[in-house]
């Protein structure tokens, strides 16, 4: 595999100019890592287990917010708890992972785009509808969060969906509670900023897909969602065609080359993903003074609309 295709980190350029956008240096983050840490440890139901580069990553996403790291921290044990279906059994070699990889191209770009933000494609879905699996979609995309936990620096994301494949049977089933459980982890969980969320070739599930969207996306995401019609080239007013796969008139690289990179990456984790099962939330020990999981979910466990900053 060449390098071409391997994930390129944030410079040391690159970092520095994202830490100064976010008002934060070193000993900021260093400061930020141990309070994190203290508060985790006096916490009975979260395991105090996590690196200082994924703290540091969160407090990054965060924007600089400890509250919110400590939320994030609380709602990502805690939706290993609630929805195990995406957030356990992560084995990059078992079924769940090598079926899916097998029906859908997940990719995310080697480089960061000149505003810093983070590429992700998802492309190539099967077109037999037999293959559709909301819950191990929800664990590919977990899968993606945490390896960017450890690797990525950015200010956020971009995210592009080819919806070229797509037939009403793929619209028949959609499980609306793992897409709300997905944006919820994405957000709350990992942290993480969208951008934008661009749908490529969108034509005959359009509409059923924006009446998906709109149920659990906030009017503001919204307006940061376009769609791009067959044959158009409107995509590339938005994002440049150096940072997008040639099958998607960009200049980067074959997809499934991009694709295989994301498993590469996966496998070299797998040690780390089997491992990551003994860690969850015990929610008969959550203090009584902690409300993060109602403010999270809501009295009814309900997820809120996924919003943006």
């Amino acid at each position: 595999m060449s390098d071409r295709y391997s994930f390129i980190r944030a410079t040391r350029e690159q970092v520095e100019t994202i830490r100064k956008s976010l008002g934060t240096d070193e000993e900021d983050i260093k400061r930020a890592i141990t309070s994190v840490r203290d508060w985790l440890r006096m916490q009975p139901h979260l395991p105090d287990e996590i690196e200082d580069a994924r703290i540091e990553r969160m407090y990054i996403n965060c924007k600089c917010s400890i509250e919110r790291v400590k939320k994030g921290l609380d709602a990502y044990f805690s939706l290993k708890t609630r929805h195990p279906e995406m957030m356990m059994n992560r084995d990059p070699r078992g079924p769940d992972v090598v079926n899916t990889m097998e029906h859908v191209k997940v990719v995310t770009m080697p480089r960061l785009t000149e505003y810093l933000y983070r590429v992700h494609i998802f492309a190539d879905a099967d077109p037999d509808p037999v293959w559709v699996s909301w819950p191990n979609y929800g664990k590919i995309v977990s899968m993606n969060l945490d390896m960017m936990l450890f690797n990525d620096y950015s200010l956020g994301d971009i995210v592009i969906v080819d919806l070229k494949n797509l037939t009403a049977g793929h619209a028949l089933r959609t499980d609306i509670n793992i897409i709300r459980a997905i944006e919820f982890g994405y957000k709350t969980a990992y942290c993480r900023s969208l951008k934008a969320l661009h749908l490529i070739n969108a034509d005959k599930v359009i509409d059923f897909a924006m009446k998906i969207l709109s149920s659990v996306l906030s009017k503001k995401l919204q307006t940061r969602t376009h769609i791009h019609l067959p044959g158009s080239k409107t995509l590339f007013d938005h994002v440049a065609k150096e940072y997008l796969p040639d099958e998607l008139g960009g200049t980067a690289g074959p997809i499934d080359k991009l694709a295989y990179e994301f498993i590469r990456r996966a496998e070299e984790k797998k040690e780390w993903f089997v491992e990551q099962d003994r860690y969850t939330s015990d929610e008969s020990k959550r203090p009584p003074d902690n409300h993060y999981a109602d403010d999270m979910y809501g009295v009814a466990g309900s997820f809120k609309k996924l919003s943006v900053d």
